[in-house]
Order: structure tokens, then C-alpha cells, then sequence
């Protein structure tokens, strides 16, 4: 019944509005008079102002933003809120917003209202058909994707702007009782909004249009050799002139971004807006994508229009494409934190390779030194076999372990240079596992089990192989359990071909396993056993990744850990 009845005073001309709000608000209802009045209006009250405010508006003694001003002015009075929103709900979707407002957020402020548009959007949507049947709604607790806007209370209410659409009213953040009990005369508020704002799209499309154009033609004349846009926003930020340098930078035309829902759909699907603050001015840094779905960063300056009473009446606004600017600012972090990695890879390899090779000379020197005391003390007699052979052993293993240092920090180089030839040859894999493993097998410190058939050949680099296969098995045998035997496996699974190192060890911290494969990384559970490199796995993934392969671990403290290398059949 009540839309009927705006739908017919919608239709009537402007001189017979004042009319036709005499007759909407004439009626009371006693509970929501006895509400209105706990807040200070009663409903009497509040439809004099209604009508007072409207006719002011339409004798031309205060302009449309006034109007919509006062009109705030009653909500408030009414219901304790935080932000405003009228606007057009067309099709299912927020056409435009005709008027926003805040006791706490500045009109300007884009983060704000970007979040409370997308927020106050899910809201309508939920609530359509309450809209289609004229009826106040109320909710809690909005929140957007990405949890940084919640709107804790709402009030929705619906009005009728023309036959095909129909405009709401949306107070965000209430507080105060149950506001069903205010709800006709909010719909009066909301009934209010709407007849104005008609009776500005109707001033807006006559009287004055060829003086608009000639002042935009002679605008765009002045600005279009500008590389960035140059706009006018209204209230609901809203352009009502974009320069045409806009279709340049975004590939848009100018009236298409003149249509309200095109905008509105423009700004939502906006990202990662930041407020920035440069040399005491307020800007706005935002990812839009441009009409080739390109991703465009753009940078806004908005500021305060005024009229002759010194009320803000709009915004202009210069937005510039710093694309480049973000894409080089990016680039020179990214150097940065590179160089700082080198820097610090550097410091590590310096402090390892000091240590590391420090200590197997000073055992070589001792041991050296301690044959030649037993030689010239025993020299007329037979020498201590197992005290050379000791110290023989000791200088053969710390040669051993230079020599495999000096081969890690070759490859390293090379990889870094990216040098490393490879040279894939099939090979029967079970035959090659058999004779890689063949002394550590004989020794019963490692157990070969293979799913493979002889026959089965895959192409290797056998030089890069031998380097994987010994660096995972004596990892194995170091950090592995001294009861259990290192399981070296094979088999074809899905048109791939595993190979699997398991140990039964003190397995690696779960905290400390995404850092396995950094250059010079060592467990913190590994300072019990003889100290590595750090460099053994890096360069096991980088061989194993350069043959087309992959490697992947899993490994649980107190249970050990299990390398697995994985080739595509071809």
C-alpha cells in the first residue's frame, strides 16, 4: 500500500509535492509516538520538519546537498548511527549512491568507503526481497572477505524512486532499542530522500545542460595534454567530470565512466587500497585493472570543494598511473633483500669455510706430528701398528672431508654460474643403484630393496647421480640410528620413478624443515654429530631438479627421515 502510494505521488509534477507529503505524513501510530518521543521528536514533530525541509527545497531557498543535510539531521535525532548511506537498488545490485554521510568519516576518506559500500552491497543483496516488499529490515555483524570491515548493526530501509527501481536507505552501525518501532516515520525519512533526489535528476536534465557542455568542452580543452585525470566527484563521490585522459590511462570511455553502475562497479573491484601520507597531503594507492584487464596501480589526491556558504559541495580530484613508480620500487626491495641474502650467505660461508677447513688441517698437522715422535722414538725398533694406523685413518678422513668441502663449494659456484653441464645416459637403474651401493651394502649399513624390473632404464646424468645418491646415504649413516640400516628404494608409481633414502634418526624439527635446502643450513639437533657443510643438499635438489626431476622430504622428530627423489617416465 505505501509503495502505491509514492509510486502515485512519484508521477504528480513538482508543484503538487508539497501536496502529496501533506498527505503521506499525516498519519501517527501511537507506540511509535510514544518511542520518538523518548528520543526527544515525536512523530508529529518529526513530519512538520520532513515537510518544512522539502519545502524549503522546492521554493529554491536551500539546494539539494542542504536538504539532504537537514534531512540527516532528523535521522539523528531519531537513532544514534555511524555512517548513512541513500542510494538506487536496480536489477539486484547497488546502482548508485546518492548521498553518504558520517559522524565519524570524512566523505574523502576512500579506504573507509570503499569497505563500507562493499559491506553496505552484500547487505542489500541479502535482503532484496524484503526490499521488493517495502519492509524495514534490521541485521548484525557484516563481514567482508578479508575480515576488515564489520558493520554490527544495521537498518535497511526501502523507498521507491520510479517504477522500475527502488532506493534504500541504510544506517550502519545503530544503536538504541528495537528500531521496528520507528519504522514508519524512518520511512518517511527514507520517502524524503527519494522525492528529492528525483526532483534533482529531474533539474539535472533540464535548463542549463548546453552551459555544462560548453564548460566541459572547455575544460577538456585546457587539460588534455595532462598525462594524469583530472575529475569532479559529488558527495557519494561520484564523477560528474572525468577528463579525457582518463581513456588513455584505463581504455574506458568518458561516458562510460559517467554511468553510476559502471563506476560503482569500477571502484569495487578496486584492491589493496592504502592510505598514504606524503608531505602533509592525504593520498590514495589503489590496483585497478584497465579495459584489457590489465593491472594498473593509480595514486589519488582528492580535495574539498565549497560553496559561497562554505559547505562542502563535491571533490575534485587528480589520479595519476605510478605503475611504474610501484614496479621499480619493488624491484629495488627485491634487490635489496637479495643483496642482504648475499651478503649473509657470504658471512656464513666465510665463518663455515674458516672452521671447516681449519679443523681437518690442524687434525692433519697433529697427526703427522705424532708419526714422526713415533718414529724417531721407536726407530731401531718395531713401531706401534695400531697407533700409526690411527692416526693414518685420521689423516685420510680429514682429507677425505677437505677434499668433499672443496667439491661442495665447486658445485656451488657452478650452479650460481650456471655452468653445470648435463649429460642424461639410460641406465638400468636397478644395476646403477647395485654398484653405487655396493660397499656400503657389503658392509651391512645399508639394505637395498628395488620394485623395479632388471630391465628398467631411465636416462641419468650418472657424474650428478653419484654426487645425490652418496651425499643422501652418508647423511643417512650420520644422522641415522647406529640399530637401524639406512633403506635405499625403488619403484615406478603413476609414470614416475622413486628413489627413496630413509633414515631411522633423530629425524628434523618440524619448525626447521623449511629451511632444509638454504646454502649452509644445519639442524639445530645436528650439533651432536660431526660437523657438515651445509651445503650437500642444496646441491642434491639442484642436481636431481636439473635431470627434470624433483625431491621432497618427510620426517618426523624421534622416527627419522626419508628423502625421496622423483623422475617423470618419458
Amino acid at each position: 500500500m505505501r509503495r502505491d502510494m509514492l509510486r502515485a505521488s512519484y508521477s504528480m509534477d513538482r508543484n503538487n509535492l508539497n501536496t502529496v507529503n501533506k498527505e503521506v505524513f499525516s498519519s501517527t501510530g501511537a507506540h511509535e509516538n510514544r518511542c520518538l518521543k523518548e528520543k526527544g521528536r515525536s512523530v508529529m514533530n518529526v513530519s512538520t520538519e520532513l515537510f518544512r525541509i522539502q519545502r524549503l527545497y522546492h521554493c529554491e531557498q536551500i539546494n539539494g546537498n542542504t536538504a539532504f543535510k537537514k534531512l540527516e539531521q532528523v535521522v539523528s535525532e531519531i537513532v544514534t548511527f555511524e555512517s548513512l548511506l541513500f542510494g538506487k537498488f536496480d536489477s539486484g545490485k547497488v546502482d548508485s549512491y546518492m548521498y553518504i554521510c558520517s559522524n565519524t568519516k570524512d566523505v574523502s576518506d576512500f579506504v573507509y568507503w570503499n569497505k563500507a559500500k562493499n559491506a553496505a552491497s552484500r547487505i542489500l543483496v541479502e535482503h532484496t526481497n524484503e526490499l521488493n516488499r517495502g519492509e524495514l529490515s534490521e541485521g548484525n555483524e557484516t563481514r567482508l572477505s578479508d575480515n576488515d570491515v564489520i558493520i554490527k548493526n544495521y537498518v535497511l530501509v526501502p523507498t521507491v524512486l520510479d517504477n522500475e527501481s527502488l532506493g534504500f536507505l541504510l544506517l550502519v552501525n545503530t544503536e538504541g532499542g528495537h528500531i521496528g518501532d520507528w519504522q514508519e516515520s524512518l520511512g518517511r525519512i527514507a520517502d524524503a530522500f527519494a522525492l528529492i533526489s528525483l526532483a534533482e535528476l529531474r533539474l539535472g536534465k533540464t535548463g542549463g545542460d548546453l552551459d555544462r557542455k560548453n564548460k566541459s568542452e572547455l575544460l577538456d580543452m585546457l587539460i588534455m595534454h595532462s598525462s594524469d585525470i583530472i575529475g569532479v566527484y559529488d558527495l557519494s563521490l561520484m564523477p560528474k567530470y572525468l577528463s579525457p585522459s582518463v581513456e588513455s590511462i584505463l581504455g574506458f570511455s568518458v561516458p562510460q565512466l559517467m554511468q553510476p553502475s559502471f563506476f560503482e562497479k569500477l571502484r569495487k573491484d578496486s584492491q589493496d587500497i592504502q592510505e598514504v601520507n606524503i608531505d602533509g597531503v592525504k593520498r590514495y594507492r589503489y590496483i585497478t585493472k584497465n579495459k584489457d584487464g590489465k593491472e594498473l596501480w593509480l595514486e589519488t589526491i582528492m580535495d574539498s570543494l565549497y560553496d559561497e556558504k562554505g559547505e562542502v559541495q563535491g571533490y575534485f580530484g587528480v589520479t595519476r598511473n605510478i605503475s611504474e613508480e610501484v614496479m621499480g620500487d619493488q624491484k629495488m626491495t627485491e634487490a635489496l633483500e637479495k643483496e642482504i641474502a648475499l651478503n649473509k650467505m657470504k658471512s656464513q660461508f666465510i665463518s663455515i669455510t674458516s672452521h671447516e677447513f681449519k679443523t681437518p688441517l690442524s687434525t692433519i698437522k697433529s697427526s703427522i706430528e705424532i708419526c714422526n715422535i713415533e718414529l724417531q722414538r721407536q726407530l731401531e725398533e718395531h713401531p706401534s701398528e695400531q697407533k700409526f694406523r690411527k692416526h693414518f685413518n685420521r689423516v685420510n678422513n680429514e682429507v677425505d672431508r677437505m677434499n668433499t668441502l672443496l667439491v661442495n663449494l665447486l658445485n656451488l659456484e657452478k650452479i650460481n654460474q650456471g655452468v653445470i653441464q648435463v649429460t642424461p645416459k639410460g641406465k638400468r637403474i636397478n644395476s646403477y643403484l647395485h654398484a653405487v651401493l655396493e660397499d656400503w651394502v657389503d658392509q651391512g649399513a645399508v639394505l637395498f630393496e628395488t620394485a623395479l624390473p632388471e630391465d628398467f632404464t631411465h636416462p641419468i646424468d650418472v657424474s650428478l647421480m653419484n654426487q645425490v645418491i652418496t651425499n643422501l646415504v652418508e647423511n643417512a649413516l650420520k644422522y641415522g640410528s647406529r640399530d637401524d640400516k639406512v633403506l635405499v628404494q625403488a619403484k615406478s608409481i603413476k609414470d614416475k620413478l622413486i628413489i627413496s633414502v630413509k633414515d631411522y634418526g633423530d629425524g628434523i624439527p618440524r619448525d626447521e624443515q623449511k629451511h632444509l635446502f638454504k646454502p649452509f643450513f644445519r639442524a639445530s639437533n645436528s650439533s651432536k654429530y660431526d660437523k657438515g657443510s651445509g651445503l650437500g643438499l642444496m646441491i642434491t635438489k639442484k642436481f636431481i631438479e636439473l635431470q627434470n626431476g624433483a625431491v621432497h622430504f618427510e620426517s618426523k622428530e624421534g622416527e627419522g627421515t626419508c628423502f625421496y627423489l622423483t623422475f617423470p617416465l618419458i
